[in-house]
């Protein structure tokens, strides 16, 4: 489903842009029940709302059923995002046991630093300490400082 969106980004030149990837976690989940129950965890909706506030005409799909891929294209600004959410099946429940990879593709960092700080914003003190390093880099086999190097550079 959402595979076109990308191909559609890639038409347009959008996906050799640059790419920055953020890891995050929720601090909230919400069903909603489609053809199947989905699970969707705040960070989703609070990057949903400020591409939605800055270009109306966003086109978004949505692909999977338990390890779900959000797919965001704003052609008018150079734009496009992938979030992948990936959460422990037993725990589908626990925002902190969904680990979620925020992949951006865009030559503005202005819209890389509203994204951050949307995510960012779900927390009182932010979202870096509410972080658990250990199921990131066993989700994504990444290094949680160079991701915290880049969260702070977008916040």
């Amino acid at each position: 489903m959402g595979k076109k969106l990308r191909k559609q980004a890639e038409k347009l030149g959008i996906i050799i842009l640059p790419k920055t990837v953020l890891y995050a976690r929720a601090k909230n989940i919400k069903q909603k029940q489609e053809l199947l129950t989905l699970y969707i965890p705040d960070t989703v909706d609070a990057i949903r709302d400020y591409l939605l506030w800055n270009n109306p005409n966003l086109l978004k799909d949505r692909d999977g059923t338990k390890n779900v891929t959000h797919f965001y294209l704003a052609s008018d600004l150079n734009l496009y995002i992938e979030i992948f959410d990936k959460p422990s099946f037993w725990t589908i429940m626990n925002p902190a046991k969904h680990a979620i990879q925020i992949t951006i593709y865009t030559d503005n960092e202005t819209f890389i630093s509203g994204i951050a700080n949307a995510v960012n914003q779900l927390w009182e003190d932010g979202i870096l300490p509410h972080m658990d390093w250990d199921w990131i880099e066993k989700q994504f086999k990444i290094n949680r400082e160079d991701c915290i190097i880049t969260w702070k550079k977008f916040l």
